[in-house]
């Protein structure tokens, strides 16, 4: 891979590209990709070009791209935004215990969606909900508002994030909490987020029910 194929996949904006193509079940026109994930024509077309040139994505006649194996570009991706190494990470225990944190956070205007183990239980009920992973982009202020303590041993991990590109098409359970979708979580869970093996009953049930998480 060259130098500038890695920074064309490394850059933010191509994290809005990428998930596009790994969330909807479509081909695209530059058009579309603009439409949908706000990043420029110029940056589509790089981005674009380097997961042609890696055969994760087709381009036909018309510049129509498809995604061929969306679990071959969520793994390419992952290696370029991966959660241990893109997110600042901190460690807190709820006042009040976890029940109580889950009925709070909804009712706040803090920017947030659960990723990790968490949010992969809501699919997967076999995956352990332990910690509780959630993405904000302020963490202090989402601990003043949540009732959170810092505690190097607590069950809540707290994940600022590098790119808003989380935040994308969330999925709210039926208590309202809103969970990253579930490519990204998926993501989160094969680079750091729990261990790797938690990621694999996630990956099995998104390969088996495309149909109810790629629009």
């Amino acid at each position: 891979m060259t130098d500038k194929t890695s920074t064309a996949l490394t850059h933010s904006s191509a994290a809005g590209v990428i998930r596009a193509l790994l969330d909807f079940r479509s081909v695209w026109t530059t058009h579309d990709l603009v439409a949908l994930s706000r990043v420029p024509a110029p940056t589509i077309h790089r981005v674009v070009t380097c997961l042609e040139h890696e055969d994760l994505v087709t381009r036909t006649a018309g510049a129509i791209v498809a995604v061929p194996d969306w679990t071959a570009l969520l793994r390419r991706w992952s290696q370029d935004f991966r959660f241990d190494q893109k997110n600042t990470v901190t460690h807190w225990q709820s006042v009040g215990g976890l029940s109580a944190l889950l009925d709070r956070i909804p009712t706040t205007t803090v920017p947030y969606v659960v990723t990790g183990t968490f949010a992969a239980h809501h699919w997967v009920g076999a995956t352990p909900a332990n910690p509780l992973t959630v993405y904000t982009s302020d963490a202090h202020a989402a601990a003043e508002a949540w009732n959170l303590i810092p505690s190097a041993t607590g069950n809540v991990v707290l994940a600022t994030p590098s790119t808003d590109v989380v935040y994308s098409r969330p999925r709210k359970t039926t208590t309202s909490l809103r969970l990253a979708a579930p490519t990204q979580v998926l993501t989160d869970l094969l680079t750091g987020a729990a261990p790797t093996a938690t990621a694999a009953p996630l990956l099995a049930w998104m390969q088996d029910h495309e149909l109810e998480w790629r629009y």
